[in-house]
C-alpha cells in the first residue's frame, strides 16, 4: 500500500475508519443486550425461587 496516497484519498480513509467504528459500535451494543437479558433472567429466577422456596 503508498501511504502518499492517503491524504489525497481523505474520504476513503474516514469511511473505512467509520465503518468500523459502526461495526464495533453494534458489536458492543448486541453483546451488552445478551447480558442484560441474561442477568435479567436470573434476577427473575431468584425471585420466584425466594417467594416460593422448596419445601
Amino acid at each position: 500500500m503508498n501511504f502518499s496516497e492517503i491524504p489525497e484519498n481523505s474520504f476513503i480513509l474516514l469511511s473505512w475508519v467509520t465503518a468500523f467504528g459502526l461495526f464495533l459500535s453494534l458489536t458492543e451494543a448486541t453483546l451488552k443486550i445478551r447480558f442484560e437479558r441474561l442477568s435479567s433472567i436470573r434476577r427473575r429466577q431468584e425471585l420466584v425461587s425466594n417467594l416460593y422456596p422448596k419445601v
